[in-house]
């Protein structure tokens, strides 16, 4: 009987020193230094490029929680050694109500340069702006 409880109280012992993760989202978070930005309208704000045969497809993507008034806002960027951008063409569109709203337009490029697009995502309750997202 004595032999039981020193065993039992040895591996509680043990146990105790043994850290316990409940949320491996956080622990993720925390080992690889990742931050997510957090808002408080927007759910997701997205930017993709595809170039083919010279013409840049530029896609704008937002999706909002509440139904506010919403702008897409996407502007093509140039660069010849990936530090130095300069802006090459942009293009603006409004949405009215919550869910997923998209912008999409293209343009020719030079080749020669590195090409990107930078989606500004604004939410607005009239002339005021809640909230921007900027990728």
């Amino acid at each position: 009987m004595k032999k039981g409880i020193i065993i039992t109280m040895c591996l509680l012992l043990l146990s105790a020193g043994v850290p316990v993760y409940t949320d491996a989202k956080a622990l993720d978070r925390q080992e690889t230094g990742e931050v997510t930005p957090c808002y408080t309208y927007l759910s997701s704000v997205l930017a993709s490029i595809s170039i083919e045969k010279g013409y840049a497809k530029c896609t704008g993507n937002l999706m909002l929680f509440a139904s506010y008034t919403s702008s897409i806002t996407l502007t093509l960027q140039r660069s010849k050694d990936g530090v130095n951008w300069s802006n090459v063409k942009s293009w603006s569109q409004d949405f009215t109500g919550s869910g997923s709203h998209s912008l999409e337009d293209g343009y020719y490029v030079n080749s020669g340069y590195i090409y990107r697009v930078k989606n500004v995502s604004k939410v607005k309750n009239g002339s005021t702006v809640l909230e921007t997202a900027t990728v």
